[in-house]
């Protein structure tokens, strides 16, 4: 269980500590509304699933709070490359 809380910890450490985004013609002036449109759209398609109980989650739900984590990220990045943007 321990084990379990340190890789909880490292995904959303890695997932705070992302690099820049730039787009490919070199105008960044949409950058934060990219970003805010990218977002939303992922949280919308790809919810983060929250646990039962807020303090620790249940066995089974580990493997999907791990992979809603996932799939949010993912379709972040596709969005925000589908916009033009490269992460640095």
């Amino acid at each position: 269980m321990k084990n379990l809380r340190y890789l909880l910890l490292l995904i959303f450490i890695s997932g705070c500590s992302t690099g820049t985004w730039s787009n490919q013609s070199g105008d960044n002036s949409q950058l934060n509304l990219d970003k805010s449109f990218c977002d939303s759209f992922a949280d919308s398609r790809y919810p983060v699933y929250l646990c039962k109980n807020p303090l620790m989650c249940a066995p089974e739900e580990t493997s999907i709070v791990i992979s809603s984590l996932a799939e949010n990220s993912a379709a972040f990045r596709n969005c925000m490359h589908g916009k033009g943007y490269n992460l640095n």
